[in-house]
């Protein structure tokens, strides 16, 4: 099974539990989730920037019109 690409620590858990179901060790297991964990962060806080720079892109478009 996939580890799960989110940001919520109950996913975290989830993933350190995949991962040690397929045979990793416990400490790589935390390290993959919480590089997963961080992935997802980093996607999210990204998306939400560019919504907000779209935003504004659009009102300034308006209010030159």
């Amino acid at each position: 099974m996939p580890v799960i690409k989110s940001a919520d620590a109950k996913d975290v858990g989830k993933n350190i539990k995949t991962e040690m179901d397929a045979g990793k060790p416990h400490k790589q297991a935390v390290a993959i989730a919480l590089s997963v964990q961080d992935e997802a962060k980093k996607k999210a806080k990204t998306a939400q920037e560019d919504a907000k720079t779209e935003y504004v892109d659009a009102w300034k478009e308006g209010e030159n019109k």
